[in-house]
């Protein structure tokens, strides 16, 4: 039976994925930390807990024992960090590390990174050779940074296979998008339940299971090694997303705020996060990244691997019904 290691897999990509691996029948090998939450498994009875870090090398090489398959998701994703150089050391170390392990014990390597390491983009879509190093966060730039290290280690061997999802949203998202999914359903103000700007940026956005159907489709596809898909969806307009949110839960439109006074509300809580430190809903770099268009083609993904896109209003209802059906939920 094939074995297949995952880091990252507490995360929201990573648990769907999880559940799904494990749903069809393989024995997964979960990369965890102490304080992990593993709840959402407590019902599979085909997975091995491994605890571990992508930034000690001991653990990942335990990790990787007799291991045919790793996916590497394990990344620090939050738009702000009391020390910046975690970006650094869990998102390009970290991948550098995975990399390595897999390059040495010749595993195949399915690496998922984020539409954010291709950069901003123009109206038109682009295609996975796109690159624009026009960074806002520091989180974008230590993507971009570790597929430059994932690309360096392909001449030298490394059976890779690499992703890059659009805005992923569905049912338990609750990073900064699902956040702000569910104050717009709700119709609550604050923290993130606001247009901020004109709106008027394109964002790609891609429903959850359309994109764990793209990362179970190459478990075979050894052709497809050193390739590099985009696992988008709709392209849209901001403040036409968060508008369609509204439209489907409430019947309403969102409401808007000035990017001036939403940038002093960022910064407010900037300042409270330095206090407390705990992280803020919202950043300036965050607001100065959504101003930039950011839309890409799933169009190789379709043809190669069968990608197939729901319609973001489907997967928006669908995502909606599980929000009202969460504890609190409208």
């Amino acid at each position: 039976m094939v074995v297949v290691l995952v880091t990252g897999g507490t995360g929201f990509i990573g648990m769907h994925l999880v559940k799904r691996l494990s749903g069809l029948g393989y024995n997964v090998r979960l990369l965890i930390r102490e304080n992990s939450d593993i709840s959402p498994f407590q019902q599979l009875n085909n997975i091995d807990y491994i605890h571990g870090d992508v930034r000690d090398i001991e653990s990942l090489t335990v990790a990787a024992e007799n291991v045919d398959v790793i996916y590497h998701l394990a990344a620090y994703t939050s738009m702000w960090a009391k020390d910046v150089s975690v970006y650094n050391d869990i998102n390009v170390k970290g991948t550098e590390n995975i990399a390595n392990i897999a390059l040495e014990n010749n595993i195949s390597l399915f690496y998922i990174s984020s539409f954010t390491a291709l950069g901003p983009t123009s109206i038109e879509p682009v295609d996975e050779t796109h690159e624009n190093e026009n960074f806002c966060m520091d989180y974008e730039i230590s993507k971009f940074q570790a597929r430059k290290v994932i690309k360096s280690l392909i001449p030298k061997g490394l059976k890779v296979i690499s992703f890059y999802p659009g805005i992923v949203y569905g049912p338990g998202d609750f990073n900064i998008f699902g956040k702000m999914l569910y104050d717009v359903m709700r119709g609550r103000v604050f923290p993130l339940g606001l247009c901020p700007g004109k709106g008027d940026s394109l964002a790609c956005f891609s429903y959850i299971e359309d994109v764990i159907d793209g990362l179970v489709s190459v478990l075979d596809r050894k052709d497809l090694i050193g390739e590099d898909f985009i696992l988008g969806g709709e392209n849209i307009e901001l403040g036409e997303y968060l508008n369609l949110i509204a439209k489907i839960s409430r019947d309403k439109r969102v409401r808007r705020i000035p990017m001036k006074i939403a940038s002093i509300y960022a910064w407010l809580l900037e300042t409270k996060a330095k206090i407390t430190k705990k992280p803020p809903s919202l950043t300036r770099p965050t607001l100065n990244a959504i101003r930039f268009h950011r839309a890409y083609s799933s169009d190789k993904a379709v043809r190669q691997i069968g990608y197939k896109i729901t319609p973001l209003n489907e997967g928006l209802e669908k995502t909606i019904k599980w929000y009202k059906n969460y504890p609190n939920g409208s």
